[in-house]
């Protein structure tokens, strides 16, 4: 999409790189030489990606995920289990407090990793595990998952969504969007129509939004304002639109990890004076890019299409600079606190109150 290759002198790296072809001797060496030879663009959305038989894995192993938290301090002790995990069924008997001692069968030994127990070769349907409670022996089944990453970033949301009603006392809405497609922008505007009604301000959370394509909908939804009123008969006046955003403070959450679409949405809020944009700077991973196939099945990505301020700076280089900085350290996290929502809470009640 850039005629200057972002200042990389193309003709110079491919000879460079192409001194390396005669030493390869796999599909995975010639893997790792394309994406070196890729990555010197510095550049999102690119790659290179091939597939072959002299690549084919003979041993593998998976961790089957429960969907049970243990305790910091006590790896076999039960912390709690995660809202809509395996271990969240009806029929799965699991409560904080019990302490693992087999798996399958196995008795457990306390100085090993905990993961060794429930690591396969491949992922078991079902799994038998075995817990002291209150000197009582329990044992429950369950079907195991391959990962936890959507269950934890749901339970994330969900501690946002409180933390903002309780520190606002439910005058503020918050919302989350995990990404930039059309089934979330749906739910999106769905829980909007929901919370809006009666609030003070609306938070929206872009923080590890991995992007997608539906940032003209969401501006347009945040943009609008009520123009007028209309009633029936005895009836009490209702403004138009019925939901209207940008009568209220709006305040948009971005990090490190808002990357792609989401950095678009997050330039767009700024330009259209939307509201405050609290946080830290994007991930600067934002060009379109469309696939383009090998005669042997392998594929490239190739930019199409470069997406600019419009003072005309390349957001690939750019990013997006909160109005508001701050940075969520890891001492944070791990201790959940979340300093960037506070702010937001603050900004809301802050303008609410003027």
């Amino acid at each position: 999409y850039d005629e200057k290759f972002h200042g990389v002198n193309w003709n110079a790296i491919k000879d460079f790189y192409q001194k390396f072809i005669p030493y390869l001797t796999n599909r995975n060496d010639l893997r790792v030489l394309m994406n070196d030879m890729v990555g010197e663009l510095n550049s999102s959305h690119t790659g290179f990606n091939t597939t072959g038989e002299d690549e084919t894995i003979a041993l593998n192993n998976v961790s089957m995920e429960t969907g049970i938290v243990f305790e910091e301090n006590n790896p076999y002790k039960v912390k709690y289990v995660v809202y809509g995990s395996a271990a969240d069924k009806t029929n799965v008997n699991v409560k904080p407090g019990d302490e693992l001692i087999s798996v399958n069968g196995v008795n457990v030994n306390a100085k090993e990793d905990r993961y060794f127990y429930f690591t396969r070769p491949s992922m078991d349907k079902e799994i038998n595990i075995t817990f002291k409670r209150n000197g009582q022996v329990v044992t429950t089944k369950l079907h195991p998952q391959a990962s936890l990453a959507t269950d934890m970033y749901n339970e994330w949301i969900d501690n946002n969504k409180e933390r903002v009603d309780k520190k606002s006392k439910n005058r503020i809405a918050y919302a989350c969007m995990k990404n930039m497609g059309r089934p979330e922008l749906e739910r999106f505007v769905v829980e909007m129509t929901k919370q809006l009604i009666n609030k003070d301000g609306l938070i929206l959370d872009l923080r590890y939004n991995t992007g997608g394509n539906v940032h003209d909908a969401v501006l347009q939804f945040l943009s609008q304002r009520s123009y007028l009123q209309w009633k029936y008969r005895e009836g009490g006046l209702t403004p138009q639109p019925n939901f209207a955003p940008s009568d209220k403070p709006i305040v948009l959450l971005i990090n490190e990890q808002s990357l792609s679409d989401a950095e678009l949405t997050a330039q767009g809020f700024k330009a259209l004076k939307l509201g405050k944009i609290i946080g830290n700077e994007t991930y600067r991973w934002i060009i379109f890019t469309t696939a383009a196939s090998f005669v042997d099945g392998s594929s490239i990505r190739l930019p199409g299409w470069g997406c600019y301020t419009l003072e005309g700076k390349d957001i690939e280089q750019t990013g997006v600079v909160p109005d508001i900085k701050i940075i969520n350290s890891f001492q944070d996290k791990i201790s959940g606190k979340d300093p960037q929502l506070d702010r937001a809470i603050e900004e809301i009640l802050g303008s609410h109150s003027k």
